[in-house]
């Protein structure tokens, strides 16, 4: 675990990951940074319909906010509040520590910077500040336009054993949070509910959602989506190769 430097400001406790500013070349940020409505009102930070509650920043640097939202039919009553159970398990320390232990580890994922949580009495609200990921789109963008070549679809099996080797279990695992960037390197993002498990049998069940996105999105396409059996086994063969130790080289 890494120390994430928490901070006291008014209602906020804003948690640091200094190393991760370091990295990005910025000072620690303050707490209205952890805030949508800070960037929304300025000219370098605009909402990001693709990603949920989500702020793309562009200065002092490339950077997303997202905030914490709650899904399912729970969202109708409490759209943004949690309950709080101690500072270590809320979601922006959770995610944090997982984003520093896969980064450590050599996964292509965003930098965590920052979080933030905000407490109202026995519960919470919540925010991420995360490293934006330059020059990127989603796979399921690319394989809307253009076919990849099934090198790309082996190496994305590849990019997610090597995430199952450290044991880590991507709650939402779809073809809308793998990114590629213009280099057609690939990019894992989204890791709020996400954590590391132990044992091998929740594995299989994480791929087939990510088959069964790809098979929903190309059922909704109106035109044509490039994706087929072949691609699907260049990924599973590049999944099944046995994969060296990676250097941390993002």
């Amino acid at each position: 675990m890494i120390d994430l430097a928490p901070t006291q400001q008014g209602r906020d406790v804003v948690l640091y990951n200094l190393q991760a500013c370091e990295v990005m070349g910025i000072s620690p940020p303050e707490a209205q940074w952890l805030h949508t409505d800070f960037w929304t009102q300025r000219a370098h930070g605009k909402p990001d319909s693709g990603r949920g509650e989500a702020v793309i920043i562009n200065e002092p640097a490339p950077m997303v906010l997202r905030t914490y939202c709650r899904g399912g039919l729970v969202r109708h009553f409490s759209q943004r509040r949690f309950m709080y159970n101690g500072l270590d398990a809320t979601r922006p320390f959770r995610e944090l520590q997982l984003l520093h232990t896969m980064h450590q580890a050599g996964l292509p994922v965003p930098l965590g910077l920052a979080g933030r949580v905000s407490r109202f009495g026995l519960a919470y609200e919540a925010a991420i500040l995360m490293q934006q990921i330059p020059r990127c789109q989603e796979v399921h963008q690319r394989i809307q336009l253009n076919a990849m070549p099934n090198t790309l679809w082996q190496g994305m099996g590849e990019v997610i054993r090597r995430m199952h080797d450290i044991q880590v279990y991507h709650h939402d695992l779809n073809i809308h949070n793998i990114l590629i960037d213009d280099e057609d390197a690939l990019w894992l993002i989204d890791f709020d509910k996400c954590g590391q498990k132990s044992g091998h049998q929740w594995k299989p069940g994480n791929l087939e959602r990510l088959q069964r996105s790809l098979l929903k999105e190309q059922a909704k396409s109106a035109s044509t989506y490039y994706f087929n059996d072949d691609n699907w086994q260049a990924l599973l063969n590049g999944y099944q190769q046995p994969i060296a130790s990676s250097p941390n080289s993002r």
